[in-house]
């Protein structure tokens, strides 16, 4: 069913936007990072690990288990090798010599065998609990963007939120498995072993000193790369970014003959960032280097001193060469600590980037002015439109328009492009950029209470919006519209796909609403695409729908029919509509066109 107002009137052509043009971007990374690697940017993510406290507490302990296992397969092994040699040459000199073989044999096996068994489960389980530790980062993450005013996702480029939602936050996988528990566990391992050295030979607790010293080494380590491998991840993140802006203009290179240019600057600036990584390989090869001496030169020690407690018989021969071993097998612990503290200063700068991500939602929910509707008191209402208008660059868009909306009725607005249809729509979704709408002019009223969308989580909590642009996510049919409503049923989607006319498509997929879309999934068409989309806003439970060109990409038919059927589900709902034509709509209780000099009410 059509407004009364078509008049006949052809239905207008509904193109898609079009690409956003290429504009090469500079590499961040050439700029000097931000001074100073305050810890502090890590401490929401170091808090956000408690939650999952006692994952950690197992992971440490079979960590733990993995290294003392490794020193005592180590030194039990030298003392039974010393051992056997001594007894075989007491043998060889004629005299008597008992040696137990199966105790140390047995204790090597266990030892061997636990330290494989630990290594195993510590790395199954230390993963596993490193992938839910990202998706609770994943998580927080979105949920502070959802909070936020939802426009100001627009001033980013699409590879921004790429770096940001995937690198960025899989670079905090580090934070736990090599920059938390490695080096508590270190420290553990060192401080137990030099407990068992005290009761046994107090004197050989000093060869543990140069291992005692390592944390200084890391420290100079860290602040040595902290600037570079900071304006790594930065040159990372821009390099990826305008390789995928080269990619989506690559038609538009290609023509202007400027492919080859660009490449070339891509390569130049990835030359930048192999100097980048190449400074931070030396420094990190030092700091292995001086790692690897003190381990060498604390076994040393431990020998030294060991042979002076056997001259002395304090110690026996053995048992010198058991504790040699187990500060040489201590080391393990220690050895793989350079290369995570290199890569501090890009933990830091992801850290910061997410950090700054929330910090934004933050600020924008605090910014909320209607305190009735932020209250999570939002019902429907009469909306009410005064002397009401939105600017860009402080020019106006349309001329100022006054519009009463009981609740359950339809407003049809139109207008030529540019007028500023889509963008009204945003602002009432509350996704409107702020820079567009920052001071809208005259005033919005909800029952008689002045509200703003876009700071009022309440307000787009009841509001479901069909904008131009379609997306999905690579998932089911069913998992795309249980979005909108995770209760719903398989007969709620069922209805709600049949209202579009997209139940002939579903019963045809051999999987039903289990079909895969998306990459790798089945390819739908514009109009399939439109028509989902809409299915999942009409099947939310909102109060307010908005509709931005709903049929486009439809046939005449198949739009006039999906109309009609439209009619049960906005009952009772309050809706706006957005097109050219208001033949292009379904019907509407109320009208407005939209002009650049004038807003005046439809005959």
């Amino acid at each position: 069913m059509r407004s009364p107002n078509c008049g006949g009137r052809a239905r207008p052509l509904s193109w898609p936007a079009t690409t956003r043009p290429y504009s090469p971007q500079p590499i961040a990374g050439s700029e000097s990072p931000k001074a100073g690697g305050c810890m502090a940017e890590l401490l929401p993510w170091l808090r956000l690990l408690t939650l999952r406290k006692r994952r950690l507490l197992i992971g440490g302990l079979l960590m733990l288990t993995t290294v003392l296992a490794g020193v005592g397969l180590l030194g039990l092994s030298g003392w039974f090798i010393t051992a056997t040699a001594l007894a075989g040459l007491v043998a060889a000199g004629g005299g008597a010599a008992y040696l137990d073989i199966y105790t140390p044999g047995g204790g090597i096996r266990f030892f061997a065998l636990g330290r494989t068994v630990s290594r195993y489960f510590e790395r199954l389980y230390n993963h596993d609990t490193v992938l839910r530790l990202l998706a609770d980062v994943r998580v927080v993450l979105f949920s502070k963007l959802a909070h936020a005013r939802l426009g100001s996702a627009g001033r980013k480029r699409p590879a921004d939120w790429l770096n940001r939602l995937t690198s960025d936050v899989d670079t905090l996988d580090t934070l736990y498995l090599q920059l938390v528990a490695p080096p508590g566990l270190a420290m553990v391992a060192l401080v137990l072993v030099a407990l068992v050295l005290g009761a046994t030979a107090p004197l050989l607790i000093w060869a543990l000193a140069p291992l005692a010293l390592l944390p200084l080494v890391l420290y100079l380590l860290a602040r040595k790369t902290l600037a570079s491998s900071r304006r790594e991840g930065l040159q990372v993140e821009a390099l990826r970014g305008q390789l995928i802006d080269m990619v989506e203009a690559s038609a538009e290179l290609q023509a202007a003959h400027l492919w080859s240019t660009e490449g070339e600057s891509l390569l130049a600036k990835s030359e930048h960032l192999n100097s980048s990584r190449l400074y931070r390989e030396k420094q990190t090869a030092f700091a292995n280097g001086v790692t690897l001496f003190a381990i060498q030169f604390a076994a040393l020690m431990a020998l030294v001193l060991g042979l002076a407690l056997w001259q002395n018989g304090q110690l026996s021969g053995p048992v010198a060469l058991l504790f040699t071993l187990a500060v040489l097998g201590i080391g393990e612990a220690f050895s793989g600590l350079p290369g995570a503290f290199s890569r501090l200063g890009a933990t830091l700068g992801a850290a910061e980037r997410l950090n700054e991500e929330g910090h934004e939602a933050s600020l924008a929910v605090s910014g909320a002015g209607d305190a009735a509707l932020a209250a999570g008191r939002s019902q429907p209402g009469m909306i009410h439109l005064g002397d009401f208008t939105l600017t860009r660059n402080e020019e106006r868009l349309f001329e100022p328009i006054n519009v009463e909306l009981p609740v359950g009725y339809r407003l049809a607005v139109t207008g030529r492009s540019g007028a500023g249809k889509s963008t009204l729509l945003d602002f009432l979704a509350g996704m409107a950029d702020a820079g567009i709408v920052e001071a809208p002019e005259g005033e919005m009223k909800l029952s008689g209470t002045l509200c703003r969308p876009g700071d009022s989580l309440a307000w787009r909590s009841g509001v479901s919006y069909l904008s131009q642009r379609t997306y999905f996510f690579s998932d089911t049919v069913r998992a795309n519209l249980l979005i909108a409503k995770p209760q719903a049923t398989d007969e709620e989607l069922m209805a709600v796909l049949e209202a579009v006319q997209l139940t002939g498509l579903i019963e045809k997929l051999p999987q039903g609403l289990g079909t895969w879309i998306g990459d790798q999934g089945r390819a739908l068409s514009g109009g399939e695409r439109r028509r989902l989309a809409l299915a999942r806003v009409l099947i939310r439970p909102s109060w307010l729908i908005l509709l931005d060109e709903p049929f486009t990409g439809l046939d005449q038919n198949t739009a006039d029919s999906v109309s009609r059927r439209l009619e049960p589900w906005l009952k009772g709902r309050t809706c706006i509509m957005a097109a050219h034509d208001e033949c292009a709509l379904p019907v509407a209780d109320h009208s407005v066109v939209l002009a650049a000099s004038h807003a005046l009410p439809a005959v």
